[in-house]
């Protein structure tokens, strides 16, 4: 503006004086002319040396370039001509904008003197502007500026100066409510800033406060800005220019960051056309990328140009919470003897990183795209009392990628362990890490130096700990990991793994080593895949003990895959417990996997026994888990006896809905026994034995076996082949097993209450009774035991018996006695012992007492027939492969005898005259005597032989006088019957009751069953 408005006056000042207004506005006019400057004026004053113009506007009228009300300048004339000394102006506005990086003002650029080359020099020009404004128009936003003041130009201008913009942005970036208010002041020529041209430059000064409403860029937003600020502006010389101020912002948002606000300074120069200076700035409350603290600071120098950004200072955090930072460590390990000493350095990190400090050497920089870290020392401090620190020789540093330099990390303390970490700084990510021992609820873990570099790190890690509801003491793994295409391999070869105990859920192992041989290409892999890998295990073997007891345990393989977190084993073998009290587990295949809670899995091809349980499983499917240190399985199996193929007291049953399990040196075993053809439940049992002392109990409960047409006896046991069959009837009741080192016991009570069977002797009908077993496993029960027969029929039937009778072991019954009312007196069977076990004969010996021989006719129907009499007597049989047979059977008449009579019609025709005769005079007799003879089989011909003597005729024989002559002879029938005993009574009596042919037919179903052979099982239980 000034320089404008001199080329103005100094044209005015060229008029004569005499002429003075007319001439000056000719001369002034032609000049604007010349340089094709639209202006208009008023000459106000015209004066020697001094020049007035008011209302002075330049540049087109509707929109002027300068507009001011009144401007004033003194000029001097000397030898060279005129010049301009000093200028003075009222109000002031000029329209000004920036074009390409340079500020037009429109028309009043052609006013303005060229350039003449040579060093850059302000004008010595005395100034002084009341108030000149100008509006600046930039691509960045418009911008109001407001100056005024006084004094020389080159040396002495001192002035106050204003800048509003509402907005000034670029792209996204974008500065509000900017303002600027300040003093300005002319310092003169710079000295000490020369530069290699010897130009010094002139220096102007501003200093004040700069505002900013809100300033915006690339999603950052900051809230008030606000700098006093320092600066120097060396015109002419820009690189001697420099900046300070002191800055503080309201709350500045970031997408990944935001801080309460920032104060702090900044000193700023150019040197060698970069811009270098000093920063020192403290952000509070400062939150972003999962990390707040109550301060972050840089106290550093930094420098910039056109290729490179770099830092070098401190960078500090003072107590700062990173707990989300940390990875989720809380099941990292389950199971394992690492769990504990996790969940410790877990809780420790925790508090570490929940408040610390710290401050680090870094000098950081970006040349051409490329980041590069150096951290020359480092030191952090955690309320926890936790510390880390680094330092040495070369920073360690960072670029690329690739961590190299030397120096040396330490860290411990507030539940860390120690460590020290030496970097080589002959290569990179090269180094030592000594780790001390660390400990934590019983784990422990000690690591030989851990050496890393080139891809590759190697330790051997001896672990002590908790595993899977049990412990692990002094567990060695040797570790060799290697990196490769973005994966670690861990142990890509054979790896010998020893331990000196594993104690799991009652087990406790023996030291053993093992070879865990890769089933790929490492035991373990970690990459972007995940955790992949697995191990073979061949032919293990250990020993140990569980509950205190012995144990072994072999397989043929076993393997381990990471990726399912599996596992498998064939051909398993468990021994438990000392000679002579075994408990054996065998199992085709074992197949499980980690789960969160423990470990499960399948089973096949199952076999064993339970210590002195004298039963045998085998054919064993199911599944299983191991959680909390409890063993379960659940499935199916066949359980037999353990006895000897000739000695087994049952077949084999189906186990259903088995549940097995193993908890603090217990076993406990639940299931059902179903008949394995029929599908029909037998009983349901319940075992616990306890493996520390060998103890242990079985229950057996029969809620009640029902014999019919879909099940018999023999399909549960082979004792009663031959004995019994078609047996109908139901049989309940429980039993009990104990066992300890000492030996076994057992005890059962089973009872019927109507059952009905055909036995060697004949069908037997309402069986009723309850047998106390004193060693059920022996069969041997209790002396007295009592049971009711409704009915027995050996061909002549007998009812409402009672037995008493002993079970002893092998299979003999021990009969006390049996009672039975027959015929009006009593049939009773003598003391004898059977033997079931042999292939032997059976003896038993009946008694008759007081039989009314009317009644015994009576019980056949014998319609035709009546006797009277009573008989004694006694009828010895014998059983055997053969069927029954009586062997000495005698059957005699009480004194004084009785009668004999027929009463039915007969045929003259079929008899004869004289046959006639005879049986009408012998059809009633009475006897003084009679005694009857038995021998023979039961089911075969029977030699009956008859003798009766005291004979004379009954009441309604027919008599004359021969036949009173014979009777006063001295007569005795002698009569032997040679017939089948039962056919002898059933052909009298069938005519009545065909059924009773029936029932006779049964004991042939019985003789066909004895003549069958007996095979044996397909295949014998191996124990």
């Amino acid at each position: 503006m000034a320089v404008s408005v001199s080329v103005l006056a100094l044209t005015a000042v060229g008029g004569l004086w005499l002429s003075r207004v007319p001439i000056a506005t000719g001369v002034i006019d032609r000049e604007l002319a010349r340089r094709g400057v639209t202006a208009r004026y008023e000459v106000a004053d015209l004066g020697f040396g001094r020049q007035r113009l008011t209302n002075v506007v330049i540049g087109d009228p509707g929109n002027p370039d300068l507009v001011a009300d009144w401007v004033e300048t003194l000029t001097d004339i000397g030898l060279s001509g005129p010049r301009l000394v000093a200028l003075r102006a009222g109000k002031v506005r000029i329209r000004g904008r920036m074009i390409d990086g340079r500020v037009t003002l429109g028309e009043i650029d052609r006013l303005l003197p060229a350039s003449r080359g040579g060093p850059f020099a302000l004008p010595a020009l005395d100034v002084a502007v009341s108030d000149a404004r100008m509006r600046l128009d930039t691509p960045y936003g418009a911008a109001g500026i407001a100056l005024s003041g006084r004094g020389r130009l080159d040396d002495g201008f001192a002035g106050t100066m204003a800048v509003v913009a509402p907005r000034l942005g670029v792209g996204d970036c974008a500065a509000r409510g900017v303002t600027a208010h300040g003093r300005v002041r002319s310092t003169g020529k710079a000295t000490g800033n020369a530069t290699r041209k010897g130009e010094a430059g002139y220096g102007i000064d501003f200093a004040g406060p700069v505002r900013g409403a809100m300033l915006a860029c690339a999603g950052t937003r900051v809230a008030s800005l606000a700098a006093d600020a320092r600066a120097r502006l060396v015109l002419g010389n820009l690189a001697a220019s420099t900046l300070s101020a002191g800055l503080t912002t309201g709350a500045v948002i970031h997408p990944q960051a935001r801080t309460a606000g920032i104060t702090g300074t900044v000193a700023a120069r150019i040197v060698d056309g970069s811009v270098r200076g000093d920063v020192a700035f403290a952000a509070r409350d400062v939150t972003g990328s999962g990390v707040r603290a109550r301060r972050a600071a840089i106290d550093g120098g930094f420098g910039a140009d056109a290729r490179n950004v770099q830092y070098k200072g401190i960078v500090g955090i003072d107590d700062a919470d990173a707990r989300t930072l940390l990875p989720t460590l809380g099941g990292v390990g389950a199971g394992s003897p690492v769990a504990p000493l996790i969940r410790r350095a877990d809780i420790a990190l925790t508090r570490a990183a929940a408040r610390f400090s710290g401050r680090a050497d870094v000098s950081v920089s970006q040349a051409d795209g490329e980041l590069r870290v150096l951290v020359g020392s480092a030191r952090a401090t955690a309320a926890s009392g936790a510390r880390m620190t680094f330092g040495g020789d070369a920073p360690l540093a960072w670029r690329d990628g690739r961590l190299t330099g030397g120096g040396r990390l330490a860290l411990g303390g507030g539940g860390l362990p120690q460590a020290t970490v030496a970097f080589d700084k002959a290569a990179a990510w090269t180094g030592v890490a000594t780790i001390a021992p660390y400990a934590a609820d019983g784990a422990a873990i000690a690591l030989t130096p851990v050496r890393f570099g080139a891809g590759r790190l190697s330790t051997t890690a001896t672990l002590t700990g908790p595993i899977a509801g049990g412990r692990v003491e002094r567990l060695v793994l040797p570790i060799d990991a290697r990196r490769a295409g973005g994966t670690w391999r861990i142990d890509p070869a054979c790896t010998p793994v020893a331990f000196d105990r594993l104690i799991l859920s009652g087990l406790t192992l023996d030291p053993a080593r093992l070879a865990l041989c890769p089933t790929g290409e490492a035991l373990v892999a970690v990459g972007p895949a995940g955790v992949t890998g697995g191990a073979r295990i061949a032919a293990p073997r250990l020993t140990g003990t569980l509950g205190g007891t012995p144990l072994t345990l072999a397989a043929a393989d076993a393997r381990v895959a990471l990726s399912t977190r599996g596992f498998s084993a064939d051909d398993v073998s468990a021994r438990i417990g000392r000679p002579g009290a075994v408990t054996s587990l065998d199992v085709a295949r074992i197949d499980g996997r980690v789960t969160p809670t423990g470990l499960a899995g399948t089973m096949s091809g199952g076999a064993g026994r339970i210590g002195a349980v004298p039963l045998v499983m085998f054919a064993a499917t199911g599944t299983w888990n191991l959680v909390g240190g409890r063993f379960g399985l659940t499935g199916a199996l066949t359980v037999a006896d353990a006895a000897p193929a000739a000695e087994r007291r049952f077949n084999p049953l189906a186990a259903r809905d088995v549940a097995f399990g193993l908890a603090d040196g217990e076993i406990g075993v639940a299931g059902r026994l179903v008949e394995p053809v029929t599908g029909v439940e037998v009983a349901r049992v319940g075992i616990g034995h306890r493996l520390s002392t060998g103890t242990g109990h079985a229950a057996i409960d029969v809620p009640g076996i029902a014999f019919g047409d879909a099940l018999q006896p023999d399909r549960l046991t082979l004792l009663t082949f031959g004995v019994i069959a078609d047996v109908k009837g139901i049989v309940k009741g429980r039993g009990d097993i104990d066992w300890s080192p000492a030996g076994v016991t057992s005890t059962g009570t089973f009872s019927t209450a109507d059952t009905d069977l055909a036995a060697a002797f004949g069908p037997v009908e309402g069986l009723a009774g309850t047998i106390r077993f004193t060693d059920l496993l022996a069969l041997e029960s209790a002396p007295g035991q009592v049971a009711t027969v409704a009915s027995i029929n050996t061909g002549v039937p007998v009812t409402n018996g009672r037995i008493v009778y002993q079970t002893l072991p092998d299979t003999r019954v021990k009969v006390d006695g049996g009672t039975w009312p027959f015929a009006g007196g009593t049939l009773t069977l003598d003391p004898t012992l059977l033997d079931f076990a042999k292939d032997q004969s059976r003896r038993m010996t009946f008694r008759i007492a007081g039989m009314d021989a009317a009644g015994f006719i009576e019980q056949f129907d014998f319609e035709n027939l009546s006797a009277t009499g009573t008989f004694d007597g006694v009828l010895p049989m014998t059983f055997d492969a053969d069927g029954g047979r009586i062997v000495g059977g005698r059957l005699t008449a009480r004194a004084p005898g009785g009668t004999l009579a027929y009463v039915g019609r007969i045929s003259q025709e079929k008899l004869g005259f004289w046959g006639d005769f005879a049986f009408q005079a012998l059809k009633s007799l009475t006897y003084r005597e009679l005694d009857i003879a038995m021998n023979g089989p039961l089911s075969g011909e029977m030699v009956t032989d008859v003798r009766v003597a005291g004979i004379r005729q009954g009441e309604g024989a027919k008599s004359n006088f021969l036949i009173r002559r014979l009777t006063r002879l001295p007569i005795r029938f002698d009569i032997r019957i040679a017939a089948p005993f039962r056919g002898l009574i059933d052909s009298a009596a069938g005519f009545y009751d065909p059924s009773r042919l029936v029932k006779r037919n049964l004991q042939q179903l019985i003789d066909a069953q004895n003549a069958a052979p007996v095979q044996p099982p397909e295949s014998e239980i191996v124990p």
